[in-house]
């Protein structure tokens, strides 16, 4: 483990509240800049972050199945699943049984045709369509509460007491990329405030929005956005007002943004670019936990798992795992989280396969919980079109 440098520095970020009418943007935020070194990436064993590995069989109908899994919401009691080609929300225990699936294919009150948006919020669960310019409230048990319009078009949002959006490609005259809108009040929707506006040439890179979205941080209630196009997460209070910025340099890996710019929307350029050049990519994933930060980011065909404290202070970064908790082959790969685990999701059949590979020919003794127990009890399904959840549970 090592520490890292922080520089601190004011930046002008144009910030500006809206609604009756525009006001004159406001200076001074800042932008915090986490450095990392990818050559001093190690490896480690599973053990020194985590306490356990379990695996979930997603069991649900041939009938009624989950077609391309996509947004995945983990609760303390239930998993909330996303099924962006039915369009429908997939509600089942902490086992992966079943409990019921929302969302009734249409135009009419209550009906979803496209799904942009899943957020879970205590016992309600909103669905969000721009296709249908609305939003839908259910409670967890699929029962219809109401339907209005959406606020915004935006690529992410976040919905509390005040809600958040980002917005790819900017929003308004000022092009803000980040809304603030409050619910609160005698005149609710009425006060916004935006924030950061459009980068220069931004506009080129294409539309993605991706199935993390927002996040709350669990120490602090703060809220976290990692953006798309850049070594950026932005950093809101526990009231949804800006922050900061946080930046990542990985200095002689850095993709300038110039070559970023000038490869925007053209696939086949840009991929060769990345298997030619070891630049990172992008931040996959920022994920705060109780003591610390999770990110995950790569350079073409590499991914890196990257621990840090909540000052930024120390910093490990792990390019290899050895398994020595149960022995399977792993995938550096990371779906969501809950409140302690991250999580990613594996095909079924590749997971039967998977283990086949791990434990041919050895003789092995179950335990009650263990990934033995896991395989023998669901050997059948596992070899149909299922779905296994991962989740590495943290220390």
């Amino acid at each position: 483990m090592r520490s890292i440098s922080l520089i601190n520095c004011s930046i002008l970020i144009l910030v500006g509240f809206f609604g009756c009418g525009e006001k004159k943007p406001e200076t001074g935020l800042s932008e915090e800049i986490v450095e990392i070194d990818l050559s001093e990436a190690r490896e480690a064993k599973l053990s020194e972050f985590f306490q356990t590995v379990s695996y979930t069989l997603l069991d649900y109908t041939d009938e009624l199945p989950i077609v391309n899994g996509y947004k995945m919401v983990v609760t303390k009691d239930e998993i909330f699943v996303e099924s962006r080609e039915t369009a429908k929300v997939f509600v089942l225990d902490k086992s992966g049984q079943l409990k019921n699936v929302i969302g009734q294919l249409g135009d009419g009150p209550g009906e979803i045709r496209l799904i942009d948006g899943l957020f879970v919020n205590g016992d309600t669960v909103r669905i969000d369509s721009e296709y249908g310019n609305k939003y839908v409230l259910f409670s967890k048990d699929g029962k219809f509460i109401k339907e209005d319009k959406l606020s915004y078009r935006a690529s992410a949002i976040y919905e509390t007491d005040f809600s958040l959006y980002y917005f790819q490609h900017g929003e308004g005259p000022y092009q803000w990329t980040y809304i603030r809108e409050d619910k609160s009040g005698d005149k609710p929707g009425k006060t916004e405030k935006g924030y950061l506006p459009l980068g220069k040439g931004f506009e080129e890179f294409n539309s993605f929005a991706g199935p993390i979205g927002f996040l709350k941080d669990p120490q602090t209630g703060q809220i976290f956005y990692t953006e798309p196009n850049d070594y950026v997460v932005q950093n809101f209070d526990s009231d949804g007002y800006f922050k900061r910025t946080i930046r990542f340099d990985f200095g002689k890996y850095n993709w300038p943004m110039q070559m970023r710019l000038e490869l925007a929307g053209k696939g086949r350029e840009r991929n060769d670019y990345l298997k030619e050049n070891p630049v990172v990519s992008g931040l996959y994933d920022f994920f705060p936990f109780q003591d610390l930060f999770f990110i995950s980011a790569g350079t073409y065909g590499k991914t890196y798992w990257i621990f840090a404290d909540k000052k930024f202070t120390s910093i490990d970064i792990i390019q290899d795992w050895e398994n020595d908790l149960d022995g399977m082959k792993l995938r550096q790969l990371s779906w969501t989280k809950s409140e302690d685990e991250i999580i990613y999701s594996l095909d079924s059949k590749a997971f039967f396969n998977d283990y086949k590979e791990a434990f041919n020919g050895m003789s092995v003794e179950s335990q009650p919980g263990d990934i033995h127990e896991f395989f023998e009890k669901n050997r059948q399904k596992l070899q149909e079109e299922k779905i296994v959840l991962v989740s590495y549970k943290l220390k």
